[in-house]
C-alpha cells in the first residue's frame, strides 16, 4: 500500500499545477496595469514612475521579429531605455494595448504568461498591430514583478493563435 502512495505522489509531481486563484488575480493585475501604464491619448504623459514599481531591478524588454535572411532577430534593452526611446513616440501619437487573451503558468514564485494583444492608434482608433507578449514575473516579497518581457507581431507565418497550440 505504501508503494502505491509512493507511486502515486511521484505520478502526481509530473503534472503542474495550475496558479492559485489569488495569485493568478494579482499576476493578472500586474499585466493589466502594464497594459495601462502604456496606453493613452495623443498628448496624454504616461506614469513611467508607475510602470518602474511594477519591474522588478534589472529588468528586460525585447522586440523579436525576422530577419531580412528569415533568422529571428531580436533587440533586448532595459525598462530605462524602453522609456526613453518609446516615451516620446506614445505621447506623440496616442496608443492604446490591449490585452486579447492571456494565458498564465506558475510554479512557486516563478509565472509566466503568454499575453496576446491588439495596438490600437491613438488618431485613428484602429487595431494595427496585432502579437504576443511573452512575460516572466517573480513574486518578490508578496509581490508580482515583471522579470521580463518578449513580445513579437504577428506574421503570416506567427499567427497569434499558433504561441497558444
Amino acid at each position: 500500500m505504501k508503494q502505491i502512495f509512493v507511486a502515486a505522489l511521484a505520478a502526481a509531481s509530473l503534472f503542474t499545477l495550475p496558479a492559485h486563484a489569488d495569485d493568478t488575480t494579482d499576476i493578472e493585475a500586474t499585466i493589466d496595469a502594464l497594459y495601462a501604464v502604456i496606453s493613452g491619448p495623443v498628448g496624454e504623459a504616461r506614469d513611467f514612475d508607475a510602470m518602474r514599481e511594477l519591474f522588478m531591478d534589472g529588468a528586460s524588454m525585447g522586440a523579436v521579429g525576422a530577419g531580412p535572411e528569415g533568422d529571428g532577430l531580436g533587440r533586448i534593452i532595459t525598462l530605462d531605455q524602453y522609456i526613453e526611446r518609446s516615451g516620446p513616440w506614445l505621447v506623440e501619437n496616442g496608443f492604446t494595448e490591449r490585452a486579447t487573451r492571456t494565458e498564465i503558468t506558475q510554479w512557486g514564485e516563478i509565472a509566466y504568461a503568454r499575453s496576446a494583444y491588439e495596438g490600437v492608434n491613438g488618431g485613428t482608433g484602429e487595431v494595427f498591430l496585432i502579437g504576443v507578449n511573452f512575460i516572466t514575473l517573480f513574486k518578490q516579497e508578496g509581490e508580482w514583478k515583471i522579470a521580463s518581457i518578449l513580445w513579437r507581431t504577428e506574421t503570416e507565418d506567427w499567427p497569434v493563435a499558433a504561441a497558444f497550440d
